[in-house]
């Protein structure tokens, strides 16, 4: 159905064109005469009644739109065709010619006289009660004639002027209902959108605040309100600051009326701009507790998921590129994948993304950290068990790693760690794609992908008998070497960007604040990295992170690295002594102590490990 409209007509010859009109284009208009405050008042009785869009001219529409507000009202544009028929009756009187209108009517049409060789003298209203004395001066200075609108013709005559009506025509008139009915129909395009947007965020269980640029709240779902306490109340129209004083953007639990909530931010942005707002969603800690319970045992029936991709990989340098274009290629086949890199330069992202980017990407994907576990431990989780098989196993036995992979992904990280026995039974699971459960003898075939990942030369490693040749052969078919952080610098003040913009989106940064990055070695490479990202974000000002707190952090690390033990270049040198006095002077805090030495804490667990057997042998 066609949107209802009224049209308020200042004179009868326009109500005589606007009813020939609807008539014969079928608009679901009405056609009332009322000029100027009678106008206005029959618009708003219409909009009463519910009209949606109101049609009026000159000094009448003028007086609606103070009216009739919110109901849009168009006004019938002056058409030049139209001027010029009543400048054209009006010089048969003289040509010296007087045009009366309020502006939006008037506008520019002294310059119709200089193709006329008319003077035409624009007689501005801005207020009807002032018109008379207007039109009595302008007749005083010789002006015989005007040419306007129905009062104005009015006033004209009671003065003794010659009065022209300037009488929209049809064009004019159709013109109007057609922008009056496409404007009543995108304003219900608008309450339709409007409705499905407060529909879908009053059917979440999350709380949904979205703000303007200023942080005033622009909308507001009821579960918003509700984890705020407010009964009946909104929080539109009021500053998020007001009611988070504390929060700075960054992921975070808060307690609200009795209740915690885990707050993110994202920022929105429009036509390429980040400026535009942003969108703040609560989720209660319990009911995010409660899906993680569900989640975690539908994934241990149907597998584990891979959340990088290669899209996650940040950088523009060429080391970077190389990467991410070898990653494409490999990705398009099944062959086994070695990953080399640096403790921290980011292995498990790099082999998630394979798997995302394959042909298995929705099959599961499963890591496996060998340093964690002990041979035991780690050949129970790779290979499962059934019942009885040793003294704690479950009674209803396990299912192993390699078979969650199932037609998916297996990640052996840290695969030097593995002692050589279990080394044995993972080249025959890579060579005949099949596994048997400890204390089973059942053959359990297996369709899996394996990526395996190192800090260490494999080679070596085999040179020194601790690696089988064998299977290093069968492990090392494609190879994937991940550059440290100080051989792509110039990709540093861009993955840092990318960390802020990620973890605390309403945290800026001033100008080349990270350009320092790029002095420091960054021995911990992209896990070190982000680590320095939320000191940063700690020592924010006011929401701004200086560059000058940066130059001094990284100042320190420079110093740090240029003396410790635990610089980059004399890792391998590093002594039982100085790990032990490290760790003693950390009050065994095994995490504090691999941050000092300048290694991660899976490498400080090793040499702990390796430490501890050779003072049992002695």
């Amino acid at each position: 159905m066609r949107p209802r409209m009224t049209l308020i007509a200042p004179n009868e010859d326009i109500y005589k064109v606007g009813v020939q009109v609807v008539e014969e284009e079928g608009f679901n208009c009405e056609v009332i005469i009322g000029n100027l405050a009678l106008g206005a008042q029959l618009a708003k009785a219409s909009a009463d009644e519910g009209s949606e869009v109101i049609i009026s001219r000159g000094g009448t529409y003028l007086d609606i739109c103070q009216m009739v507000d919110p109901v849009p009202c168009v006004p019938i544009d002056v058409s030049t065709v139209d001027l010029l028929r009543a400048i054209h009756i009006a010089a048969k009187e003289d040509h010296r010619i007087g045009v009366v209108g309020y502006a939006n009517t008037i506008y520019d049409a002294a310059s119709l006289g200089e193709w006329l060789d008319y003077e035409i003298l624009e007689i501005l209203v801005t207020d009807p009660e002032r018109l008379y004395q207007q039109l009595k001066h302008a007749a005083i200075d010789g002006l015989k004639v005007i040419v306007g609108d129905t009062i104005s013709v009015k006033v004209a005559l009671e003065i003794g002027l010659r009065g022209i009506l300037i009488s929209s025509g049809k064009r004019a008139v159709y013109e109007a209902l057609v922008r009056a009915e496409n404007i009543a129909l995108v304003r219900k395009k608008d309450a339709l959108s409007k409705a499905r947007i407060e529909t879908i965020m009053n059917s979440v269980e999350e709380g949904i605040l979205a703000t303007d640029h200023e942080g005033t709240v622009t909308h507001c779902n009821q579960v918003a309100v509700e984890f705020f306490g407010l009964s009946g109340g909104t929080l539109v129209g009021h500053v998020i600051q007001e009611w988070l004083p504390d929060y700075n953007g960054s992921e975070e639990i808060i307690t609200l009326s009795g209740g915690q909530y885990l707050v993110t931010t994202r920022q929105m942005g429009f036509d390429g701009s980040l400026e535009e707002g942003y969108v703040i969603v609560m989720k209660a800690l319990r009911a995010i507790q409660e899906t993680e319970t569900l989640v975690r045992k539908k994934l241990h029936r149907q597998g584990l998921v891979a959340k990088h991709t290669i899209e996650d990989i940040v950088g523009t340098s060429n080391a970077i590129k190389a990467v991410k274009s070898q990653l494409a290629k490999i990705s398009e086949t099944t062959a086994t994948v070695l990953i080399i890199g640096q403790t921290g330069v980011g292995k498990e992202m790099i082999a998630q993304s394979i798997h995302n980017l394959s042909g298995r990407r929705d099959r599961p994907f499963v890591a496996v950290n060998c340093a964690a576990f002990s041979e035991t431990l780690l050949e129970s989780e790779l290979f499962g068990y059934v019942e009885g098989s040793f003294t704690d196993a479950r009674k209803s036995g396990k299912q192993g790693l390699f078979e969650l992979a199932h037609r998916g992904t297996i990640f052996l990280d840290e695969i030097s760690e593995m002692s050589l026995s279990v080394q044995a039974k993972v080249l025959r699971v890579m060579q005949e794609r099949e596994v048997m459960r400890l204390g089973d003898d059942r053959i359990i075939p297996v369709d899996i992908r394996i990526i395996a990942a190192t800090n260490e030369d494999l080679w070596k490693a085999v040179e020194k008998k601790k690696f089988r040749e064998d299977l290093f052969y069968r492990v090392n078919v494609l190879r994937l070497e991940i550059p440290t952080l100080a051989e792509r610098r110039e990709d540093l003040p861009v993955l840092a960007a990318y960390y802020l913009r990620t973890h605390a989106p309403l945290i800026k940064l001033e100008p080349f604040g990270f350009e320092s990055l790029k002095h420091y070695d960054w021995p911990g490479n992209v896990r070190q990295l982000f680590n320095f990202i939320q000191q940063m974000i700690v020592y924010s000002e006011g929401n701004l992170i200086r560059k000058s707190i940066v130059d001094a952090q990284i100042d320190k690390l420079i110093k740090t690295q240029s003396h410790s033990p635990g610089n980059l270049h004399f890792r391998a040198s590093l002594s039982d002594e100085m790990i032990l006095e490290t760790l003693s002077e950390c009050s065994g805090n095994q995490t504090m102590a691999a941050e000092h030495l300048g290694v991660d804490r899976t490498t400080l667990w090793r040499r702990l490990k390796k430490i501890n057997k050779r003072n049992e042998r002695q």
